[in-house]
């Protein structure tokens, strides 16, 4: 059963002894090499001292509200108030994927920017193995492992299901009942789920989970009883329990913690332990000099009064770890999740598990807009000159067949609004929101199909980019 180190003491890298400069330094030749070298040195050997001239970063790769958001808000607030840093640090969330779009933003666009550092955590290992990611973690340059969390199985507040016993006893029921939601897809929700279901004898295809692009996606789902039950991690959901909004039913820390209210999994009859950690992390080619600033100053937030105390508000652990071994930790982690990933079959190697990736909407709308478009094109050049095309429902006016009374369209758009707010839970944004618009057109009695159909796509598309890739608003 996979299991996290326990969290390790600071580890401090050593610092390099300048060698004392000559006291022999009237010979003219010497001066002269000496300039050469200094001229050869690259410059940002110099940069040092002055960094950071400009405002920090911390890209998070999840959409607002998730654990990986709290911890690098938090950041943000210690860095501040503490004035751990000469420049303001700002917070920009870039989800989607599971973290792998804002991963491929450190990886490329950010490669060399020195200015910028990704906070996440285990789940992205998870992520970039289940989804066949062509960046990984290990390739970035790990600055510090900062907290280590204990995940929580909680459901609706009004669910039938009272104890972690009883739904045990619902999963080994009827396994294909229940909803699971929780973050990426691969990432540390969804191994417990599969650990969990696994545990209770049943096949991993069996398992329905419901992946979200941040915590605060997930946490609205187990509220609305959207889904029957739900894993994260306690600093996310302690405020909504203590509030009576969700049941915690078990944590899945080695024994029980803080209020001593949830039992652990062993003690509900799974033997399983597993804990979830995040840290920070530099884009690969971060100079030197830059790397040993964050490293330094990561330090020493860590070790603020101010952040052990939220750590202890939030039900976070002090992991901290830097240098090295946070380096060798991810190695370790990615090949312990690779294994786990492929045990419990949701390393996407089985179509059931395999989630689409973060552009399969907009390929499909341009795969359908191209398609319609050519439709278009083919019956322009096929008409004869001076030839025009009769369009659609003109046959029917012709016979007396006019539109509908206002009233009748009035009524029937009425009924189309609820029913494309519950097509969205049920058949997603990318098809329920162009059948709906068509819907509309026909219900006005437009007599251009065709291009219906095309401005339906391109209006699906135009909302998808707005708040998927602009606000980093995850849509049904």
């Amino acid at each position: 059963m996979p299991k996290l180190n326990k969290p390790g003491t600071n580890i401090e890298g050593q610092l390099m002894q300048l060698r004392a400069p000559s006291k022999h330094f009237s010979d003219r030749r010497r001066v002269l090499i000496g300039g050469a070298g200094l001229a050869l040195l690259p410059k940002n050997v110099f940069a040092k001292a002055s960094f950071p001239e400009r405002p920090l970063s911390l890209l998070v790769p999840a959409n607002p509200g998730g654990g990986w958001d709290q911890l690098a808000r938090l950041m943000q607030q210690i860095i501040t108030v503490a004035k751990l840093s000469p420049k303001p640090v700002d917070v920009f969330n870039k989800g989607g994927a599971g973290g792998l779009i804002g991963l491929a933003e450190i990886m490329t666009r950010r490669r060399d920017d020195p200015y910028t550092i990704m906070v996440a955590g285990l789940g992205l290992i998870g992520s970039c193995i289940s989804q066949h990611s062509p960046f990984q973690a290990s390739e970035t340059k790990p600055l510090a492992r900062l907290i280590v969390e204990n995940l929580m199985v909680a459901v609706p507040a009004n669910s039938p299901n009272k104890t972690m016993e009883g739904l045990i006893a619902a999963i080994k029921a009827d396994p294909e009942s229940i909803t699971w939601a929780g973050g990426s897809a691969g990432g540390t929700d969804h191994i417990l789920i599969g650990l969990i279901t696994k545990a209770c004898g049943v096949s991993s295809d069996k398992l329905r989970f419901v992946a979200y692009s941040g915590g605060g996606e997930a946490s609205a789902a187990i509220m609305g009883g959207q889904v029957t039950a739900a894993v994260a991690g306690y600093g996310e959901w302690k405020g909504l329990a203590e509030a009576g909004h969700i049941r915690v039913l078990a944590t899945s820390a080695p024994e029980r913690f803080d209020d001593k209210r949830a039992p652990t999994l062993k003690e509900s009859g799974l033997d399983i332990v597993f804990q979830n950690w995040r840290g920070a992390f530099a884009p690969p080619g971060t100079p030197d000099y830059a790397i040993k600033w964050w490293a330094k100053m990561l330090q020493e937030m860590a070790a603020r009064p101010e952040w052990k105390s939220y750590l202890e508000k939030k039900g976070w652990v002090d992991g901290f770890m830097g240098g090295e071994a946070f380096a060798d930790l991810i190695v370790a982690e990615e090949k312990l999740s690779s294994a786990t990933l492929k045990e419990l079959g949701i390393d996407g190697t089985k179509g059931g598990n395999s989630p689409v990736g973060p552009w399969a909407v907009p390929k499909a709308i341009a795969a359908l807009g191209v398609v319609s478009a050519a439709g278009i094109a083919y019956e322009h050049f096929k008409a004869k000159p001076g030839e025009t095309i009769a369009p659609a429902g003109a046959e029917d006016d012709d016979e007396g067949g006019g539109p509908l009374p206002i009233w009748s369209r009035f009524l029937a758009g009425a009924i189309l609004i609820p029913a494309f707010i519950a097509a969205l839970n049920f058949v997603g944004f990318a098809i329920a929101t162009p059948i709906f618009i068509l819907a509309i057109c026909l219900l006005m009695r437009s007599t251009t199909l065709k291009w219906d159909v095309v401005a339906a796509l391109g209006i699906t598309g135009a909302i998808w980019l707005l708040f998927s890739r602009i606000l980093s608003v995850a849509l049904p």
